[in-house]
């Protein structure tokens, strides 16, 4: 790419006058050579290499492949639609097609009350459901991957089956046993749409992904794709749904209007979801981010897995506002569409970078560091893991948020970067929020 440089910092532009950010990667001094042979040896183990230790993609027939959870022999939404955001993001679309081609015939619901849902969990033996029931991250991501896809790939189609999901997670019809996704008194994430589950989980509060689904739906509408005639009259009682159109259909300003007001929310839930020393937040948590336990998950209520993520989330919207800012400012080409940023940019900013700042002090101030706390950073109930790959993978991601020059960028990016891909049996997880820490520390969310 031919760049013009501008005193502004970290900023580049290229010939179009586009914002062009030096990576993390970049800035510890690698090579765009050296990024992209790291980012295609990652990607090879974990989608093409040795089937027994390396690699947790596999193809079926054709036109069809599914991610798999090795650890528990199941195929999940999580990582499906991490799946496709990683194809999209490196370009891969025969991958992406493949995984969105299963997704639709094998875990998407296509009746009752569930209709346009996904199902969490999916077997590897028959590929029914084992749940029809949904897992919200999972149709985040299937979002965000087709809107990354529609981008990447110039496929309309995929930005009109982004625009339908992201209606019926936020317009569904509800009934005595299923929801919709963004709950109507909290105006945020359920932990799932499913009777009983009231809470959410402080990862799914994906605050960056919410502002661009606002603009997906923009985008669509300008277009003319033809979006999911849907109703929100029977959401008159929310705290965030707009009002019809005279027709009954949600218009696109509307959907800007529901998403920006879900991020404002998250914004403001995770300030006291994540702890104001350590910037830990547990794994699952009350409306009011009291963290919470379950019977089922005996560490829901610390920092361990779940949480791993809520960094990550908050510094991809940290830096997808500054992007805003510099083009706001004439340093680049626009990000984003009008009205889908929040009020106060600054201040959103600024906490942001704040609690990006705090959990990695606390981390670095605490080598080697652990995977598993309470979230005020009192040890563990049972002993705790040495930083794990995902978890590093997303404190590496985290750095994408801080200015360059800070001094918590280099520990953190380096030890993403002298890690070693992911094997082994929980290398699902660990491998893929690994994979999804080097395209953000190599620039590649920014599409």
């Amino acid at each position: 790419m031919n760049e013009k440089v501008v005193d502004v910092g970290q900023v580049r532009r290229d010939v179009q006058g586009s914002c062009v950010m030096k990576s993390v990667f970049e800035q510890i001094g690698k090579t765009p050579a050296e990024i992209e042979a790291k980012l295609q040896t990652a990607f090879g183990q974990l989608f093409e290499g040795d089937p027994e230790n390396e690699r947790v993609c596999f193809n079926h027939g054709d036109d069809l492949a599914y991610i798999v959870d090795i650890g528990h022999t199941d195929i999940r939404s999580e990582g499906m639609s991490y799946g496709m955001t990683i194809a999209a993001l490196m370009g891969k679309r025969d991958l992406f097609d493949r995984l969105w081609n299963f997704s639709r015939r094998y875990m998407r619901n296509k009746e009752g009350a569930l209709e346009g849902y996904y199902s969490w969990q999916v077997s590897t033996k028959d590929f029914s459901m084992m749940d029809p029931g949904p897992a919200p991250d999972g149709e985040e991501y299937f979002a965000i991957a087709l809107i990354y896809g529609a981008k990447v790939f110039g496929c309309d189609e995929y930005l009109k089956e982004a625009v339908k999901l992201l209606h019926d997670m936020a317009y569904k019809p509800e009934t005595e046993e299923v929801f919709t996704m963004m709950d109507r008194k909290a105006g945020l994430v359920r932990f799932s749409p499913m009777k009983g589950n009231d809470y959410t989980d402080p990862s799914y509060n994906t605050l960056a992904f919410y502002r661009m689904y606002g603009e997906a739906c923009k985008v669509a509408e300008a277009k003319g794709i033809a979006g999911v005639a849907c109703s929100v009259a029977g959401a008159a009682s929310s705290s965030v749904a707009g009002s019809a159109g005279s027709d009954g259909a949600v218009t696109a300003d509307q959907d800007v209007d529901f998403w920006k007001k879900i991020a404002a929310n998250s914004f403001e839930y995770l300030k006291k979801a994540c702890h104001p020393v350590t910037g830990m937040a547990a794994d699952y948590s009350e409306f009011d981010g009291t963290p919470r336990k379950t019977p089922w998950h005996d560490a829901s209520h610390c920092f361990c897995g779940d949480a791993w993520r809520v960094a990550w989330n908050i510094a991809l919207d940290a830096k997808n506002l500054e992007r805003a800012q510099l083009a706001a400012a004439g340093n680049g080409a626009a990000v984003g569409v009008a009205g889908t940023q929040p009020d106060n940019v600054a201040a959103v900013r600024e906490w942001e970078i704040a609690e990006i700042r705090h959990l990695l002090n606390y981390f670095n101030d605490h080598r080697p560091y652990v995977a598993d706390s309470y979230i005020d950073g009192s040890g563990f109930f049972r002993e705790a893991r040495l930083a794990t790959g995902g978890l590093i993978g997303m404190n590496g991601a985290a750095t994408i948020a801080l200015p360059e020059g800070d001094p918590l960028i280099k520990p953190f990016a380096e030890d993403l970067w002298n890690l070693e891909v992911p094997t082994g049996t929980w290398r699902y997880y660990d491998g893929l929020l690994y994979m999804l820490g080097l395209l953000a520390c190599s620039g590649k969310f920014y599409v």
